[in-house]
């Protein structure tokens, strides 16, 4: 990888999926580069939001958020993209959690009411329980429920056409390091935050459930432990917007 290009005119995007991890890697991010090297993305682009994300980015080097892939094109900028994935089951286990401990999570009502993991899956309430990733990985809009492997295909094409790290729970602190090294990140340690301090067991059913549901996460993440390294940044095309 042209790691000099990247820190010159090419932005580097992390896209954080949620649950994966991502707020320690924030904290990371906000070390390694100057407040106005740092642009904080939105899952919604008003034309407010746009017109201020404009504004900052000529100085951004990095963007980061809860966005989908795809963003660069909204922005109109070129730029490689980072991500790390996590178990889908233990993904979807931990957002319940969340909800469940939190009273100012969407679905923490519900859950004091006796909404189960499984109920909150099967129902189709949230597409954070249903194969998410992929849907982050390819923009997939439509809130109705996802298992075509058209999508799955989507996914990893895009993660190997635009994305320069892609690294797994098991393997965090190796893909950070391998940010550290490659972009002269100076930063402290991986800090570990968020962490459920409550583990969920998970009877038979309802993990058949959550693996139905979520089939096309899990041979994506299966996918890539088999096929990306997180110890070097690899060679990718630029993400470039469409003209």
């Amino acid at each position: 990888m042209n790691v000099a290009s990247m820190m010159n005119d090419e932005k580097l995007i992390f896209l954080h999926i949620p649950k994966t991890a991502g707020t320690s890697l924030r904290v990371l991010i906000e070390q390694a580069y100057a407040p106005e090297e740092c642009l904080f993305l939105y899952s919604q682009f008003e034309p407010h939001v746009l017109e201020a994300i404009h504004q900052a980015l000529p100085k951004a080097k990095v963007l980061y958020g809860h966005v989908c892939y795809g963003v660069h094109e909204t922005l109109g900028i070129s730029a490689k993209y980072v991500t790390f994935l996590r178990n889908p089951i233990d993904r979807i286990v931990s957002f319940y959690s969340h909800n469940a401990r939190a009273p100012g999570m969407m679905w923490y009502a519900a859950i004091q009411a006796g909404m189960t993991l499984r109920d909150m899956v099967e129902s189709g309430v949230s597409v954070e329980t249903n194969n998410h990733i992929t849907r982050i990985l390819t923009s997939y809009a439509p809130a109705s429920v996802l298992d075509d492997d058209a999508v799955l295909a989507q996914a990893i094409a895009n993660l190997h056409r635009h994305f320069c790290l892609v690294g797994c729970s098991e393997t965090l602190e190796i893909a950070v390091q391998t940010l550290k090294t490659a972009l002269q990140w100076q930063i402290n340690d991986l800090p570990r935050l968020n962490i459920n301090p409550h583990p969920v067991h998970l009877d038979a059913a309802t993990l058949a459930t959550l693996e139905k549901f979520n089939r096309l996460d899990l041979l994506l993440y299966n996918y890539v432990q088999r096929h990306f390294d997180p110890s070097s940044l690899r060679e990718c095309e630029v993400a470039r917007p469409v003209v």
